[in-house]
């Protein structure tokens, strides 16, 4: 018999575990402490695989895969779609996932890892606005169109006889067009003509504005307004939801394609989208396509992913979790494809025309194909219903990750008092969600969203994909973060895995990224071609992203850091501050973290301070020493009385850091305070600004290099001073081997 297992381990090794492990699926609840700051979780594990599911199997999968495909010669599409899914999509995806439950933060707050690059999380954020603004106009196009299934004895899109055709209109039931001695590629087929003309009213160019479509209006607002309230209890609602959302897509779906697969001409479609052109292939078009759509259907580098993972339990098995979604979306795309190219190869058959000239592509491809073929069901109008009803769905899924996604970000960056402001910030997203989306619903809209759709979100993921790899694993250390994922999940990442974190995507999407300048290309919709004017717009979505990697380093540089030279200043923000590592003290503890003490217990903490501190460089190297507490090989801080010794009320943000060292400098009036002023008998400076120890010995160090937390300052004396006297004040600290400028 062979042994099969997710984890990639032997049963003799899953048998084995690590002192003080939890099991991944555990259901032991954690005991959150006094004081600790509570996070919202998933009410159980189906909510968030479901809601991964929903959010990687979206709109995408059903419209934008197929119509990529349609650009580049189907099958020269799909063997690059593999391929990049095992050499980038599989390994990030779990990266994503792996990261944002460790540290149980949002896309921006998660990088306490490296502070420099925080700005990797706000170039998440900005596609992820983009990308949740232009999508719900897609719902709102199902939303029209689920109203328009009810129409009777017919649907609307499958004659020539409404006031919206054209002469050229093709009635593939009556097989007849309103012009006779028309050439059979001149034809347009009645469901393209609905897409174009009564749907959209369609302008002749970008610049050309034509007014609002009202209906489309009206839908767009209802779609908004679902939205906000599946969102207004945060994941606990959305995870209810996606039971339905989820799983409703895949019937329809089986449903359609064993009718679409019994149409004539269907096998011609079908080997148009398996069998590939290796002149394709050799181009960079198809490559480019793969990337972008993997990126754009597995949701990597929205920040979506890391959003849904930081509400998940500490010890869930996201490694299991990146396989199974990973492989699922990508066999969905894969599944849709077959239905869709069967379609075309019936609309192709009954024209008389190629596969390839069968539609226009672009993104209303799969609301020209997929009606004509459910127009051909016995009981159309019901069987129209539930398939767009089913594009709804799937849009709301995706919707709900983007949405909260930007949210979790905002919040996670409030101080703990003001986390109640959530369903406020939700409700403030989607109204300007609302307002940003009008742009798209009037009657130039379509061109302005496929130019959305081309630059928000292609260019710039590659490039914050293989920043935030790079840092990860070069920056923070791959030993490191597999260590990390070693505390989750019982068992470290393997080789194909590094190898892919460390070497392959970074090297890949710089190939793709460089290739792509080399090989540029105007974006079209159809055979009309954007003005310059759009350019410009495209590519300020683009770099918008982009720059706000180093424009937020260029920020905390000037302002993060107090450091004489650039240098000190990149090697102080590089490492981990104290807020990385989980968030739950008992995981902490697990993990080698020392603990975190929050607000709340500050004042009870602060009598438990050690009497000797020692600071050494880096985070690795903090040492709290007091007499019988020291620190463990893992980090930890170990007493041998109580167990653990509360060390993080000297933890503090880079904010609060720069504070002190003011503090350190001024006197609170913002003058300089002289030595007469300090009370040298408990550790002050003396004239030359020297830390002075009790027996008033000079350390030889400067209170303005001192890189201490304010256990030294006056106020925190004079509250050892006045303790009640049962407990009897510790000595004021002496301070031994202090570095200047390493604390972070």
């Amino acid at each position: 018999m062979v042994y099969i297992s997710i984890t990639g381990q032997t049963p003799e090794q899953e048998d084995e575990k690590p002192n003080g492990h939890v099991e991944p699926d555990s259901t032991v609840d954690v005991v959150v402490e006094s004081g600790e700051e509570k996070r919202e979780e998933w009410d159980n594990y189906f909510d968030f695989i479901l809601s991964c599911i929903g959010y990687a199997v979206g709109l995408g999968n059903v419209w934008r895969f197929p119509y990529l495909c349609y650009e580049n010669g189907g099958g020269a599409f799909l063997l690059p779609y593999i391929i990049m899914l095992l050499a980038c999509g599989l390994p990030l995806f779990f990266m994503e996932l792996s990261f944002g439950q460790f540290a149980s933060k949002g896309t921006v707050s998660v990088w306490n890892i490296s502070p420099l690059f925080r700005g990797v999380g706000i170039g998440m954020l900005i596609p992820s606005a983009l990308v949740a603004i232009y999508y719900n106009v897609i719902i709102a196009w199902t939303v029209y169109y689920a109203f328009k299934s009810f129409s009777f004895p017919n649907l609307p899109w499958i004659s020539c006889n409404n006031t919206w055709n054209t002469d050229k209109c093709y009635d593939d039931f009556l097989n007849t067009t309103r012009t006779i001695g028309l050439n059979r590629t001149e034809y347009v087929r009645a469901t393209e003509e609905f897409w174009i003309y009564n749907v959209h009213g369609l302008t002749d160019s970008f610049g050309d504005f034509g007014g609002m479509n009202w209906h489309l209006l009206g839908c767009l607002a209802a779609s908004w307004t679902v939205v906000y309230l599946c969102l207004i209890k945060g994941v606990k609602s959305a995870g209810k939801v996606v039971y339905f959302t989820a799983v409703f897509p895949y019937v329809v779906l089986v449903i359609l394609f064993f009718r679409a697969v019994t149409l004539p001409g269907a096998g011609d479609g079908v080997a148009f989208y398996i069998i590939p052109k290796f002149a394709d292939i050799l181009s960079i078009r198809p490559w480019r396509a793969a990337a972008t759509q993997i990126f754009y259907s597995l949701g990597i580098s929205f920040g979506g992913l890391m959003t849904f993972a930081s509400y998940n339990k500490f010890h869930n098995n996201c490694y299991r979790d990146a396989i199974i979604v990973a492989f699922t979306n990508c066999g969905t795309s894969i599944f849709a494809g077959f239905v869709i190219f069967s379609t075309i190869g019936f609309m192709a058959h009954s024209s008389g025309l190629k596969v390839e000239e069968v539609v226009a592509s672009g993104p209303g491809l799969a609301f020209i194909a997929y009606p004509e073929a459910l127009a051909k069901l016995p009981g159309a109008q019901f069987w129209s219903f539930i398939f767009f009803v089913m594009l709804f769905t799937l849009g709301l899924d995706s919707e709900f990750a983007t949405i909260e996604t930007v949210v979790t970000a905002i919040v996670d960056e409030l101080p703990p008092h003001r986390k109640w402001w959530k369903p406020y910030i939700t409700l403030t997203s989607c109204i300007v969600g609302f307002l940003s989306g009008i742009l798209i619903v009037t009657k130039n809209g379509l061109y302005t969203f496929t130019l959305i759709n081309d630059y928000s979100a292609g260019f710039s993921l590659m490039v914050i994909a293989a920043t935030y790899s790079l840092v990860i694993s070069w920056v923070y250390g791959l030993d490191r973060f597999c260590k990390d994922i070693e505390c989750m999940i019982g068992f470290k990442p393997g080789l194909y895995w590094r190898i892919c974190w460390s070497v392959v995507i970074p090297v890949l999407l710089a190939v793709i990224i460089l290739l792509s300048f080399v090989f540029y290309t105007r974006g079209r919709y159809g055979d009309y071609i954007f003005p310059a004017t759009a350019e410009v717009f495209g590519w300020i979505m683009t770099l918008a992203s982009f720059l706000a990697i180093p424009g937020y380093m260029v920020y905390a540089l000037i302002y993060l850091a107090d450091h004489d030279t650039i240098l000190e200043r990149v090697k102080f923000l590089m490492k981990p501050n104290r807020e990385w590592g989980p968030l739950l003290n008992v995981n902490r503890k697990e993990a080698g973290y020392p603990e975190i003490v929050s607000s709340v217990d500050n004042r009870a903490s602060e009598k438990k301070l050690p009497d000797e501190v020692k600071y050494n460089k880096g985070y690795d190297d903090v040492d709290f020493r007091n007499g019988d507490t020291a620190r463990d090989q893992r980090g930890r801080l170990d007493s041998r009385d109580s167990g653990s010794t509360r060390a993080s009320s000297v933890f503090m943000t880079i904010d609060q850091e720069r504070e002190r060292r003011q503090r350190q400098r001024h006197g609170s009036d913002g003058r300089r305070t002289s030595a007469s002023s300090r009370h040298m008998s408990d550790g002050g400076e003396d004239g030359r600004g020297r830390i002075m120890s009790h027996d008033g010995r000079s350390t030889g160090r400067s209170s303005a290099t001192v890189d201490m937390p304010d256990l030294m300052g006056e106020r925190r004396r004079q509250r050892y001073r006045h303790m009640s006297e049962d407990l009897t004040p510790p000595p004021s600290p002496t301070f031994t081997n202090i570095t200047d400028k390493s604390y972070i």
